[in-house]
C-alpha cells in the first residue's frame, strides 16, 4: 500500500510540475486562456497529491477489510468474584494480558466504511481496533461496582480520518464513520474467544 502511495503522490507531483512549465511557457506566448487551463490542471493535480497523502496519514493504523478478518484473539481465565485475565493476541501487535472487572469481556473499534463511489479507487473499509474493557450482566453492578477500561491503540490522532469525519460534516459524500461497533461474551470460565470484524462491524466467537 505504501509503495502505491509513493506511486500516485509522484506521478500526481510530475503532473502538476509539468502543468506548471506549460503555464510558463503559455504566458510567454500570451496564450492567456492555455495559461489559466494549465493552471488550473496543475493546482488539481498537487492538491490531489495532498489528498493522497492525508488519506495515507489518517488511515494509518488502520487495517483495510476485505472480507470477514480475525482481528484479535482472546484468552480468558476467570480469577474469581467477577474478576478475570484478558490476554489479547493480535496480528501484526505485540500481545497484552489485562486483569478485568466484570462478568464479560467488552472489545470495541472504530470502523471507516468509503461510499460506493470511492471504492472505486480501491479503497475498502477498513478498521481499527479501540478499547477493552469489563462488562457485568446486572446493570447495578455497573453503576456500582469498579469498572476497568484499557485502550489498544496509541489515541486518535488530529488528523485521523475517523476523528475528522466525526468533526467534519462535508466528508459525509465519500465517508462513514460507524460509532460503538463493539462485541461481548461472558466471561466465567476458561475460554478463548475470536473477536472477527465484519462490514457491519465486530462479533465474538467462542472455542
Amino acid at each position: 500500500m505504501d509503495f502505491i502511495v509513493l506511486l500516485a503522490t509522484s506521478a500526481l507531483l510530475l503532473a502538476g510540475i509539468v502543468f506548471g512549465l506549460l503555464v510558463r511557457r503559455a504566458w510567454k506566448n500570451r496564450r492567456f486562456m492555455g495559461c489559466l487551463t494549465f493552471l488550473l490542471l496543475s493546482i488539481i493535480a498537487m492538491l490531489s497529491a495532498l489528498l493522497v497523502l492525508l488519506v495515507s496519514a489518517g488511515t494509518k493504523g488502520y487495517k483495510a477489510l476485505v472480507r470477514e478478518e480475525l482481528a484479535a484473539t482472546a484468552y480468558i481465565t476467570p480469577l474469581g468474584n467477577q474478576q478475570f485475565r484478558a490476554k489479547i493476541v493480535r496480528p501484526h501487535a505485540p500481545d497484552t494480558a489485562f486483569a478485568i472487572a466484570g462478568d464479560e469481556l467488552y472489545m470495541d473499534a472504530r470502523i471507516l466504511k468509503w461510499k460506493p463511489i470511492v471504492t472505486v479507487l480501491g479503497l475498502h473499509t477498513a478498521y481499527c481496533l479501540d478499547r477493552v474493557s469489563g462488562r457485568y450482566s446486572d446493570t447495578r453492578d455497573e453503576r456500582t461496582k469498579v469498572r476497568t477500561l484499557y485502550s489498544l491503540n496509541n489515541g486518535m490522532r488530529h488528523w485521523d480520518l475517523f476523528f475528522l469525519r466525526v468533526r467534519y460534516g462535508f466528508l459525509s459524500p465519500i465517508l462513514d464513520a460507524q460509532y460503538g461497533s463493539a462485541a461481548f461474551v461472558p466471561a466465567n470460565d476458561v475460554k478463548v474467544v475470536r473477536i472477527l470484524v465484519t462490514g457491519s462491524g465486530l462479533i465474538a466467537r467462542s472455542e
